[in-house]
């Protein structure tokens, strides 16, 4: 996490910022005024990019990789299940090894495979969303965000019905490592981790002897000029898609309809015009990114527009700060029905673009306008309560009450 050789690019200074104060806000307007500083700031732990053009740039830059091992020896958990985990997953592996993995089991996060999952989804959500309208009231984080992507996981994965739970609970617990708390919370995410992989093994096992109709069966099939996923592979691409399709998009659907409370007319529009949706759901993951940040280092000393970053650097991608560029987007308010000048940055870039974003994409879009027709003028029924400021984030509660919807 080295800082020496730290240089100030001549287009302006470099602001500190204390992204492990937890007050700490990536939308705050302290970050925007770094941004208008620099493209970069200081930071305890690293550089943080806070431009759109640079941030994507260094997205795709091959000299910087995830490091997501070294983000937790930076916390002081150098051994152990979770560091075991994070350096077996998908964004930890580079080189030939990353294009393998990657192209083993691409196929099955492709826009085809996705969108025979789209009825799945509708049906999804109309299920949980009824028990809501009945009661006019939710808290709409266990009611509808937690358990929406899980069901679709668990029915993409073949799941059996009396496992939905533990599915749906273990990878919340196993993000935490991803916070910049992860050493306080270590017991708990390990022995998320240590249920997680027993109920993987066994459904493994399961589906070895059974083979279904289902995308565990296909993983274990999954064949690329003869090659095939190893039995540690097989484990890691499952738990990390477990992981990844529901964490993120969980806090992305709370983190959806927060923002709509704030612009009710946008709600409405959404619900009368159901083909908006997906340019919808990137403005949401413009402005309330469920990723905020995106951790990169270097192996080597790197010169990026004037600045020398020292090998075993940090850099942090701010997304919010990216997303809201006024270099690239202007003063851009919320507006689901505008074109953008560029993308968002949430699902990163490069050759650890994420790989599920198609499926993320489609859940949400999925699920917005079935939830704005049937649930009208949602407004907070309690304070809901934040998640954390810097990492995988959303709301942690979100209590909302209805007006009763027109037959």
């Amino acid at each position: 996490m080295s800082m020496a050789g730290h240089e100030v690019d001549s287009a302006g200074r470099v602001v500190e910022l204390n992204v492990l104060d937890p007050a700490f806000r990536p939308d705050s307007a302290e970050v925007a005024a770094a941004r208008a500083a620099n493209w970069y700031a200081r930071t305890p732990i690293g550089f943080a990019v806070l431009r759109h053009r640079e941030a994507a740039a260094l997205l795709a830059d091959r000299r910087v990789r995830w490091g997501g091992v070294e983000s937790l020896a930076a916390q002081g958990i150098t051994s152990g299940p979770a560091v075991e985990w994070i350096g077996s997953v998908l964004p930890s592996v580079e080189g030939a090894d990353h294009t393998r993995l990657r192209q083993l089991v691409s196929k099955a996060f492709n826009r085809a495979a996705v969108d025979r999952l789209r009825p799945v989804m509708r049906s999804v959500t109309a299920e949980l969303i009824e028990p809501i309208v009945a009661a006019g009231e939710c808290e709409f984080m266990a009611d509808f965000a937690d358990r929406y992507p899980a069901r679709i996981l668990c029915e993409l994965l073949g799941v059996p019905r009396e496992r939905w739970e533990d599915f749906r609970r273990l990878p919340s617990e196993i993000g935490l490592m991803f916070s910049v708390s992860a050493a306080a919370q270590l017991d708990r995410i390990e022995t998320a981790l240590a249920t997680l992989h027993e109920a993987i093994d066994e459904l493994i096992e399961q589906r070895r002897t059974t083979p279904s109709d289902d995308l565990l069966t296909d993983l274990i099939a999954a064949e690329e000029a003869g090659d095939r996923l190893s039995p540690i592979e097989l484990r890691a691409m499952t738990s990390a898609l477990l992981f990844a399709g529901q964490d993120t998009t969980r806090q992305q659907i709370g983190l959806a309809m927060q923002t709509f409370l704030d612009y009710p007319e946008q709600w409405r529009m959404l619900a009368a015009d159901p083909a908006i949706a997906p340019r919808a759901v990137e403005e949401i993951m413009r402005v309330a990114p469920a990723v905020n940040t995106i951790w990169r280092m270097t192996d080597e000393t790197i010169e990026f527009e004037g600045l020398t970053i020292p090998a075993g650097s940090f850099i942090n991608m701010l997304t919010n700060a990216a997303n809201t560029d006024p270099a690239v987007f202007g003063a851009a308010e919320f507006d689901i029905t505008a074109t953008r000048p560029a993308s968002h940055l949430m699902f990163g870039g490069g050759i650890h673009y994420c790989l599920g974003a198609a499926l993320a994409r489609a859940e949400i879009a999925e699920a917005l306008p079935i939830l704005a027709r049937r649930l009208p003028h949602p407004v907070l029924a309690a304070p809901s309560r934040p998640g954390p400021t810097l990492g995988p984030t959303g709301p942690l509660t979100l209590p909302l009450r209805f007006e009763t919807p027109t037959p």
